[in-house]
């Protein structure tokens, strides 16, 4: 737990350095762009359009019964998508972050436990521009707001806490074992699939009914449906004790293996990398 608690000392005291290394990062990205960071607002309405135009303008599909609430097809996969895109992109991202980044921070005074959470930190806008563009759909779509959308608070610090931790992980261990992106993009297609951003695991008939209940339990289908239900209402948090309790303890568990790997080796990070 001190290893823990060292991690969060380094990543809590250095938040301001963190958001303008990652606005700076996006800034840099986009340079040279004739528009510029407009493209942040862009490319959201873009995938959303593509999205709309393939499972609901070309063939519109049936309303989907969410917690005995009917909701529109699309409205259910948007609020699932927009969390995906942002889980998987700051995933793949972070977990090169120590590497891509080791040459410059050797040469100054900056804890490496902060990378992951720049990277993360840098697809934070866009994904809140996402998130404004869906809402703004689900009123459109004659979905009100409800006491259930006061826990989105509560679901998006689930959701940045989780990623940290399992970005921290990931950057540690791609350091060490180089072929470990070559696992983790594999993975990463294999909960896209399973973790219910596009369909719901229930209805696939080829799938037995535990590998079903288990699945619900992985932390990417966790944050999915925490969403839905804040939402697209239904339920809170609370409700699913028992999945709540398992989603920390996993946490728990991520953070104590990834903060005990980073610290271990971070000393060595310059020559392996």
């Amino acid at each position: 737990m001190l290893k823990i608690k060292t991690i969060l000392k380094e990543v809590l005291g250095n938040l301001f350095l963190t958001w303008t290394v990652a606005r700076y990062d996006n800034k840099a990205a986009f340079q040279g762009h004739y528009f510029g960071l407009v493209w942040e607002i862009v490319n959201p309405l873009i995938q959303i359009g593509i999205y709309w135009f393939v499972f609901d303008a070309i063939r519109e599909r049936a309303p989907v019964i969410f917690n005995g609430i009917e909701v529109p097809f699309l409205s259910w996969m948007l609020v699932g998508m927009s969390a995906w895109l942002f889980m998987n992109g700051a995933t793949r991202t972070a977990s090169k972050s120590v590497h891509n980044k080791i040459g410059l921070v050797s040469k100054m005074k900056f804890p490496m436990s902060v990378l992951p959470a720049m990277s993360i930190a840098s697809k934070l806008t866009a994904y809140l521009v996402t998130v404004s563009i869906v809402i703004i759909i689900l009123l459109f779509s004659g979905i009100t707001p409800s006491i259930f959308w006061l826990q989105y608070i509560y679901y998006l610090f689930a959701m940045l806490t989780f990623l940290y931790f399992f970005a921290l992980l990931n950057s540690t261990i791609t350091v060490l074992f180089r072929d470990y992106q070559n696992l983790l993009t594999p993975f990463m297609r294999f909960m896209f699939f399973f973790s219910g951003p596009i369909w719901r695991m229930d209805e696939m008939v080829a799938i037995p009914d535990w590998f079903v209940r288990l699945m619900d339990l992985n932390p990417f289908s966790y944050i999915i449906t925490g969403f839905r239900n804040t939402f697209l209402g239904g339920a809170f948090f609370w409700e699913h004790a028992y999945t709540t309790i398992f989603f920390w303890l996993l946490i728990l568990l991520i953070a104590i293996i990834s903060s005990h790997l980073h610290l271990k080796f971070r000393s060595k990070f310059i020559d392996l990398s």
